[in-house]
């Protein structure tokens, strides 16, 4: 089904009934596993590689950088690694979209592998990816003695990496960063300085697994990094080596199946995920366990089944993005829900805290907004009808649609990430 055209899409109510789907692979893990294979010595046949806008862009940058790309199907690609060469082979900038992984990684690895031969490099995205804040980022790598331009706003897109620009390596110390994306980057940057790098978190980052992601990925490719003491990172420069990698099923996009479950009073079944993922999100089976649903995980399969839901205090520090199907399990809830810990929600695709408040009180909830998060109380019966905005945010899209008797405007945001997504619930009888 292709929603990109569709101005709006009627979901319906899940009726109770066995869910099990295979949702396509982890855009995490896709893009930090086609941005180190591009960076290895050889070719890395990787695949479970999740097709979608994020990752597309990704490619289309690694193409633009010389990097080949031979596809053999949907999901399985061969990247021809150039040993960390990168050449810009057209004038025009390198384009992100709203890809937050594209836009930091990328940056961060052109800032530590600039030649003369190389040339200037520019990277721009979106709209909104050009007011997601790269401050503390660009501060970082221009400490480390990277060469950089903003072309517009100081510390946001568009900007350029001058021709040769490296990085010494050292100490780079964080108070907090405002991003786990800014440590992720200067972890595959270091592997391309001067000298090991040290990166100091003096209180800690938000979405630590997702760091974690990155240094288990790392290492596939043959990469030295890791954790040296609780709050600091340890990364030595070295070579990377191809690597055939298999990419597992996107825990976030699983989560909305989870959450499907315990809503309707269904039993919901994903295979090819459990506890050996190396996402944090697979863990999200747990805060439906806290809220009241049967919950269990295996090494390689999650299941969950609904019943009577309570409200609960939630710290989704360690797993953002599944803020708003947490929010949205909490309509169903006997009693209120707090959730915390999420204050980076409010400079993603949209501001979600906001804007979850807002579509989540269209609903009948009495929500208020906290500064890291938000405190909501169901209402008695959901309003049947409402129109839900997205903001462009397929997270929105995605998690609000799990309700059922709403209208989803502009559903082709959920391209970004899951493009099949509608037809999955489609298949489950939630839409006509």
């Amino acid at each position: 089904m292709d929603v990109s055209q569709l101005a709006s899409i009627a979901v319906g109510r899940l009726s109770p009934q066995e869910i099990r789907v295979s949702p396509p692979g982890s855009k995490s893990i896709t893009n930090r596993a086609l941005l180190l294979a591009a960076l290895s010595d050889g070719a890395s046949k990787l695949s479970g590689v999740l097709r979608a806008e994020d990752t597309d862009l990704m490619r289309e940058c690694l193409t633009q950088l010389g990097i080949e790309l031979t596809e053999h199907d949907s999901t399985t690609f061969t990247v021809h690694g150039k040993s960390g060469e990168l050449a810009a082979t057209r004038g025009e900038p390198l384009f992100v979209g709203t890809a937050g992984t594209a836009a930091r990684f990328l940056t961060a690895v052109l800032a530590a592998t600039g030649t003369k031969r190389r040339g200037t490099i520019s990277v721009d995205g979106s709209p909104r990816m050009r007011e997601r804040p790269m401050a503390q980022l660009l501060d970082a790598l221009t400490a480390q003695g990277a060469s950089l331009r903003a072309e517009d706003v100081a510390g946001c897109l568009p900007l350029s990496i001058l021709e040769g620009s490296k990085l010494r390596g050292g100490q780079i110390r964080f108070a907090r960063p405002a991003s786990s994306q800014f440590i992720s980057a200067l972890l595959l940057s270091g592997l391309f300085a001067d000298e090991p790098t040290t990166i100091l978190l003096e209180q800690g980052t938000p979405a630590r697994p997702y760091v974690d992601m990155t240094l288990n990925t790392m290492v596939v490719f043959g990469g030295n990094a890791e954790w040296s003491a609780d709050e600091e990172l340890f990364v030595t420069p070295g070579a990377l080596s191809a690597s055939d990698y298999l990419i597992e099923p996107d825990a976030s996009a699983a989560s909305y199946f989870l959450a499907l479950g315990a809503i309707s009073g269904s039993n919901a079944t994903i295979d090819g995920l459990g506890s050996d993922s190396v996402q944090g999100d697979a863990g999200f089976y747990r805060v439906l366990e806290t809220m009241g649903a049967v919950a269990s995980q295996t090494t390689q399969q999650t299941q969950v089944t609904g019943q009577s839901l309570r409200g609960a205090e939630l710290d989704l520090t360690d797993m953002p993005d599944m803020t708003l199907t947490a929010a949205v399990v909490a309509l169903y809830a006997q009693g209120p829900t707090t959730i915390r810990g999420v204050e980076i929600l409010r400079h993603h695709e949209s501001d979600r805290i906001a804007a979850g408040a807002a579509e989540l009180r269209k609903l009948g909830a009495e929500v208020k907004e906290l500064d890291d998060g938000l405190h909501i109380v169901p209402p008695a019966s959901l309003t049947v009808g409402a129109q839900i905005e997205t903001y462009k945010d397929h997270r929105m899209a995605m998690a609000f649609a799990l309700c059922g008797d709403v209208t989803i405007l502009d559903p082709g945001c959920v391209n970004k990430t899951y493009p099949r997504y509608f037809d999955e619930l489609q298949s489950l009888g939630m839409l006509a």
